[in-house]
């Protein structure tokens, strides 16, 4: 049983397609076909006649039209996606299902037929600030179940999709899978310069091993476990991890980081693992409990990268969008973040001088930032030369 949810900037969106499936074809192989980053099962449908039920315009072509206006979602390409009422003609697609959240606002009633309530899989798209965000379940959940948890996750504006069997997805190598073969579906196509990583430098174990990349890291401790001689590694995770590790003042230890292809299978990664580009690291510190560290991972990158936590060891990494999971359970569970950490406010300008006319008995330094009489100025001055 897990969940799924992936948040993805739309303006690193080339391309949202509502791809309708004539050929019956999986989502493996569909994903395979089109080369699309995201892939999530789309609206309802008649599972007899494989014809939509539910307003639906895929490229500029009206595959669906139900006799009432609902609020739905609309673009053109991707970027300009909205929510509003549908149909409307003047956009090249549009989506209508079930309405949950919009403005931030839990819709009032949910309208959904009968056959479509109950506790089962669920699948949802929204938005949140400027980011699309996608969800899948295979947990059992009725529609004001998933309203919640999608209120509960900050998302703008949500609208259910099928769900039941029809639930499926693969978020960029993060899958729930099913038998069905759904009508129709949403493909995302992020830009080529986003999906490469930035950054990254590949390096030789044998001729650079002992290379500096940070103050306390080396480029050996990214090395893959099966041995292999090349090492991919990020930049920006060598300052991430050396950001925790001055945080804690303790060795930061990396478990995995660059894992070749055939060893990354070879442990079960997801297909498109991180681990793959170098910009992941699964690490643990002596004395430091794993939500320790995602607590300040969370901190020094609220707004991207992934963080899971597991039992002994917390994931992290510098991708674009943004991921964070649970795991200490044993299966995964995906959460909205891992707070818990805050800056230590910075000392007071006053404090040294405070606490020196404390120490001398010139005064019992409270009220530090009140106004004071000439006649208290003059009796500091007396126990200032006594002091």
């Amino acid at each position: 049983m897990s969940k799924r949810l992936a948040s993805v900037p739309l303006q690193q969106i080339r391309r949202l397609q509502l791809y309708v499936n004539t050929g019956r074809k999986s989502v493996s192989a569909i994903r395979a076909e089109t080369g699309a980053a995201y892939v999530l099962n789309g609206g309802l449908y008649n599972m007899s006649t494989f014809q939509p039920l539910c307003h639906l315009r895929a490229e500029g072509v009206t595959y669906a039209k139900d006799p009432y206006t609902y609020f739905g979602y609309l673009w053109d390409d991707g970027p300009d996606l909205q929510m509003g009422l549908v149909p409307d003609e003047s956009f090249r697609n549009y989506l209508c299902c079930v309405e949950l959240i919009r403005l931030g606002k839990p819709a009032s009633r949910l309208i959904y037929n009968a056959d479509m309530g109950g506790s089962r899989p669920r699948s949802a798209m929204g938005t949140k600030g400027d980011c699309l965000c996608l969800f899948a379940s295979s947990d059992g959940m009725t529609p004001e179940a998933l309203q919640a948890y999608l209120m509960a996750q900050g998302w703008d504006d949500a609208m259910m999709l099928d769900g039941g069997g029809s639930t499926q997805c693969d978020f960029d190598g993060e899958t729930i899978t099913s038998s069905r073969r759904v009508h129709n579906l949403l493909l995302v196509y992020t830009n080529e310069k986003e999906d490469k990583p930035v950054g990254v430098n590949t390096y030789s174990l044998k001729k650079d091993g002992e290379t500096k990349l940070a103050p306390n890291f080396r480029v050996r401790e990214f090395k893959c476990q099966d041995g292999s001689d090349t090492i991919l590694v990020s930049g920006e995770l060598v300052e991430l991890l050396q950001s925790i590790r001055d945080h804690f003042g303790k060795a930061v230890n990396i478990n995995s980081a660059y894992r070749t292809k055939d060893h990354n299978t070879a442990v079960g990664g997801a297909s498109n693992s991180q681990h793959l580009y170098g910009t992941a690291a699964d690490i643990w510190i002596s004395g430091v409990t794993p939500l320790e560290i995602a607590q300040y991972a969370e901190y020094l990158q609220p707004k991207s990268g992934g963080i899971g936590v597991y039992g002994s060891f917390v994931h992290v990494d510098v991708r674009t969008s943004r991921s964070r999971w649970d795991s200490r359970s044993g299966s995964e569970v995906v959460v909205s973040g891992w707070p818990g950490y805050e800056e230590p406010e910075a000392e007071p300008w006053y404090k040294p001088a405070q606490d020196y006319v404390k120490e001398k008995g010139i005064s019992d330094g409270t009220r530090p930032l009140d106004n004071i009489t000439r006649a208290e100025v003059w009796e500091m001055f007396r126990k200032h030369d006594k002091a």
